[in-house]
């Protein structure tokens, strides 16, 4: 079962809406007024992770404003000090950064499949 782990929490949002499936660990942005939906193009500004598994037009619970958590929902090879990223299913990623890709966080460490990291959105 996949978790995501505040270690020191930033802000935990929860007002508003998703537009379609979340789940647990997925980046999401602002579609709309108080409107949320999954984050796929890492060229779109973020605004936050899912903090649990939510269905369409359920209020989300979204870490957002920074704070360092710890998460076994990622994609690829992850080194320390790596630059994140969202993938195309919304999770963080690794790897390069193109030119107009938007860094949303920064690995801190990974262990046994665990990522910690610094969330900048």
């Amino acid at each position: 079962m996949s978790f995501i782990n505040p270690c020191h929490r930033g802000l935990a949002y929860g007002d508003g809406h998703i537009q379609g499936d979340g789940q647990l660990g997925q980046v999401v942005r602002v579609v709309g007024d108080d409107l949320f939906a999954v984050n796929t193009d890492p060229e779109l500004r973020s605004f936050g992770i899912l903090i649990k598994d939510y269905a369409e037009g359920e209020m989300p619970g979204i870490y957002c404003g920074g704070g360092i958590y710890e998460t076994d929902v990622f994609e690829g090879t992850i080194n320390p000090g790596d630059n994140l990223k969202v993938s195309a299913t919304g999770k963080l990623e690794g790897g390069n950064i193109a030119n107009r890709q938007l860094v949303i966080a920064q690995a801190i460490s990974v262990q046994s499949g665990v990522l910690k990291f610094r969330l900048l959105v």
